[in-house]
């Protein structure tokens, strides 16, 4: 089956699963798209929200934009991203390990979508990016309007391209602020161009189909071209046509594609934007290189798809929360040599990287700390807080994560901390007003993680609930008695755990008999004073 062509394509897929909401009457970007948008992830459980697709939007003013704005279209659940990459939720890691393990180069065409709209000199000039109804994040707090979308940017030493997902937030009709972090592929990319005195091209991709923005999303090794996975995940070549003004090549059904050059010695302040960690970026000392925007190419009415950013969850934590799984999933089973990896789960109430989980089919005391390791080495931001738990325990629940942290560990023996780490935008890792790198690597040693390891150390009593059969049983009747539908979690029945003797089991099945007496009697025979 031929993977979506266009956003547009993937947005009927949607609209057919039921996972697409269209909302026809007037919203503002300034005041409604946003709120209205965040009500779900604050109201709804994971697997009932949608994606929305606002078909009337006006400004504050009462101006009235072509195209659309649709939320939530990339990460909003895990089904939606699962539909982004045409297969079942529990194929993800599978589609994911043989994407990153086969990619598929990209095609060059003559023409495409994109450019059914070209604006260059003095179109730009005069409205250029306020073209987009661009919506604003956090009303009453956003001091900023940006586009948190892919960039596309190009080693000046290999010709090897990077397509990073990165904030470019609007200063005039021609001017953008980059935001790039200090570690991502990009600002090596800007590193490099810096050294040879030269602005870096760039180009800012909007409305892309969701293999591209789940790529990009994702820590792909540095030098591997993110457009040749991205084809390896639709199972094709993905279809790019060169830019109009750089060097530089962008999809050629995306819905818009802003082309620029990002200056060397030029920077300017942030103003406060919501990030990942759920708290406002107060950046008056953070100084990010401008980018001048050279040409804009889109389609005809075309849409904009913003990220939700801040307080998790959000689309934009569910897209990092996959990701990053399914890469650390490949590193930490396949890199790293160990087989025995059950499943990662990196959680929306981290970020989508502080918090991570690995369930482990434990058969020597090493493997927990090999996987803890492994983790803090694959990348200097990525999981603040590690955890390995035992295959039975389910790593996407905080409440069984939480069990084995209070009883399967000890803090002064199965815990660790490590430093020489950055904090990234962490508010915890620096003081209000520091510089850009004290904020990137705080002194002297940095940031720091908490690695645990909360697998059991020894055989552990049987869990405490009824045997299987018992709770099959209970399902069963409370499905007769037209009960509301179950959610069941893991462990929803007992099992042993090795520490369990032929005498426990007996005395349970003489309790199921009713024989209560004869363990009386069994007891009696074994009292002693004292």
């Amino acid at each position: 089956m031929a993977y979506y062509q266009d956003l547009r394509e993937f947005i009927l897929t949607l609209e057919q699963a039921g996972k697409l909401v269209r909302i026809h009457r007037p919203m503002i970007r300034e005041t409604e798209i946003m709120p209205l948008s965040r009500l779900q992830f604050r109201g709804l459980p994971e697997e009932e929200r949608k994606v929305f697709l606002f078909e009337n939007v006006m400004d504050v003013k009462g101006r009235h934009y072509p195209g659309k704005v649709a939320t939530g279209i990339y990460g909003a659940s895990r089904e939606i991203y699962a539909l982004g990459m045409k297969c079942a939720p529990k194929e993800i890691f599978d589609r994911w390990d043989a994407a990153l393990a086969h990619p598929i180069d990209p095609q060059i065409v003559s023409s495409g979508p994109v450019r059914q709209e070209v604006h260059v000199g003095k179109d730009i000039q005069s409205i250029g990016l306020y073209e987009f109804p661009l919506p604003v994040e956090e009303p009453g707090y956003s001091g900023t309007i940006r586009t948190t979308n892919q960039f596309v940017t190009k080693d000046p030493d290999t010709g090897i391209r990077n397509v990073g997902t990165y904030s470019g937030h609007l200063r005039s009709p021609n001017r953008l602020l980059v935001g790039c972090g200090l570690t991502h592929h990009g600002y090596v990319h800007l590193q490099k161009y810096r050294e040879r005195k030269t602005p870096m091209p760039a180009a800012i991709i909007i409305g892309a189909t969701p293999n591209l923005m789940q790529v990009s999303s994702t820590n792909v090794p540095y030098g591997v071209d993110e457009y040749a996975v991205a084809g390896a995940i639709a199972g094709e070549p993905f279809k790019l046509i060169k830019c109009e003004t750089v060097d530089l090549e962008v999809p050629a059904f995306a819905e818009i594609v802003i082309e620029g050059l990002v200056s060397t010695d030029t920077f300017e302040p942030h103003a406060s934007f919501g990030e990942y960690p759920g708290y406002m970026y107060e950046g008056s000392n953070d100084m990010r290189p401008v980018m001048e925007v050279t040409a804009i190419t889109h389609r005809k009415d075309p849409i904009v798809t913003p990220m939700l950013v801040g307080l998790p969850p959000s689309d934009n934590h569910m897209l990092m929360v996959i990701s990053t799984e399914a890469t650390y999933y490949r590193f930490l089973k396949y890199a790293s040599n160990n087989p025995n990896i059950v499943d990662v789960a990196f959680h929306e109430s981290g970020g989508g990287w502080n918090y991570c989980v690995v369930s482990l089919h434990k058969t020597h005391p090493s493997q927990p700390w090999q996987v803890l390791n492994g983790i803090s080495a694959f990348d200097p931001v990525i999981g603040k807080i590690a955890i390995v738990v035992d295959e039975d325990i389910d790593p996407h629940d905080p409440d069984a994560v939480n069990w084995a942290l209070s009883y399967a560990m000890q803090p002064h023996r199965d815990v660790r901390i490590i430093t020489g780490r950055s904090p990234a935008l962490d508010p915890s890792g620096s003081a209000p007003g520091s510089s850009r790198e004290v904020r990137g690597y705080p002194p002297p040693e940095g940031a720091s993680a908490m690695l645990i390891d909360a697998t059991r150390k020894w055989p552990y009593p049987p869990v405490g609930l009824p045997k299987k059969e018992y709770m099959e049983s209970a399902i069963h009747l409370w499905g007769e008695l037209g009960l509301p539908p179950l959610k069941l979690k893991k462990p929803w029945h007992g099992y042993t755990l090795g520490n369990w003797t032929a005498e426990d089991e007996e005395n349970a099945e003489l309790v199921l008999k009713g024989a209560y007496r004869e363990i009386g009697r069994k007891m009696l025979q074994r009292q002693v004073k004292k």
